[in-house]
């Protein structure tokens, strides 16, 4: 029967469990490339705080002197290839931090004990270079930019734009409520501006409202030939007549749009218009939401956009209801 009692240890090591012996750290850092890789390992936790501690700006920049010149050394009799790589990015560090490294390394007062050193001259030349891209490029920037503005001062001057009547005037006239002065004013746009469309025909509306019909329709003639399209004509007239007050008319406008069948869009919205100027939300509504189908369905963006925008606005203020009248 085998014997499972336990053995006695022994400090024999079979022939075949030889110990591997591996060099200290200590050791490898005496040799030159066994420095040159403890310096790489070094510069490398320093470069990614190069561009804000000025101690470790110093370091590094030390660091990568000392780097250089043992990389130089040792690369006589030995490869150095991964080392070179670990070099050439250090490099890359130290001009992409040269601007951050100048600057911290400077105001902390730490560049004398730099002057001789090779890394703080490639950082010094690095920032410099920078400095002067960067002011070109400011400088080519703020020239650009005044040409813009010169030019953009000298359009008026080189393409004036071409003059036209106060409709604004007109229309803030008719606000105040003072139709007489927007009347006369009218007229005086109308005489300078005769050939325009909209001149001609604001003075109709304000003549047919004054209540001389008979000079309003000679204008109206004369504003449907200058627009020369029979829907845009109607469609103005419409919404300056609502403008002035004149909803019954400006009514008979859309109406006569609306038995178009190229031009239902348009007096779908312009009645809704007469509509909402007349306190009649519910019958807006109804227009603005016919405008804006018949307008998508005829490919109007433009009109449909404006229509659903009218809708919206409608439907989103409170009704206003009628005071009731007391018994």
């Amino acid at each position: 029967m085998e014997d499972y009692r336990a053995k006695p240890a022994t400090n024999q090591i079979e022939p075949s469990m030889k110990l591997e012996r591996r060099p200290s750290i200590e050791t490898t850092a005496q040799t030159p490339l066994g420095r040159l890789r403890a310096l790489l390992d070094h510069a490398e936790r320093l470069a990614v705080s190069v561009g804000t501690s000025a101690d470790d700006a110093v370091l590094f920049l030390t660091a990568c002197d000392a780097i250089e010149q043992l990389l130089e050394d040792v690369s006589a009799s030995a490869d150095v290839r991964p080392e070179a790589n670990r070099t050439d990015f250090l490099r890359g560090r130290l001009r992409a931090n040269a601007t951050s490294i100048v600057r911290i390394v400077q105001r902390a007062g730490r560049h004398e004990m730099l002057r001789d050193s090779h890394s703080w001259y490639v950082a010094l030349t690095t920032a410099e270079r920078e400095r002067s891209r960067r002011t070109r490029r400011l400088a080519l920037i703020g020239a650009v930019l005044v040409l813009i503005v010169a030019a953009l001062a000298a359009l008026p001057i080189l393409f004036p734009a071409a003059p036209a009547p106060d409709l604004t005037t007109i229309s803030r006239l008719i606000s105040a409520g003072d139709m007489a002065a927007a009347l006369e004013q009218a007229r005086v746009e109308h005489a300078a501006y005769p050939d325009n469309a909209e001149a001609t025909l604001w003075l109709g509306v304000l003549e047919l409202r004054a209540g001389d019909s008979s000079v309003a329709a000679a204008l109206f003639q004369q504003a449907q030939q200058q627009y020369g399209n029979d829907i845009v004509f109607l469609f103005e007239r419409g919404n300056v007549l609502t403008q002035v007050g004149l909803f019954d008319a400006a009514a008979a406008d859309a109406r006569t749009l609306i038995a178009r069948s190229d031009a239902q869009a348009e007096g779908y919205l312009l009645l809704g218009g007469v509509q909402e100027a007349r306190g009649d939300r519910d019958g807006a509504i109804v227009a603005f939401e016919r405008a804006a189908e018949q307008a998508a369905a005829t490919g109007k963006t433009q009109l449909e956009v404006v229509a659903r925008a009218r809708l919206g606005i409608l439907l989103q203020a409170p009704p206003v209801f009628p005071t009731p009248t007391p018994p």
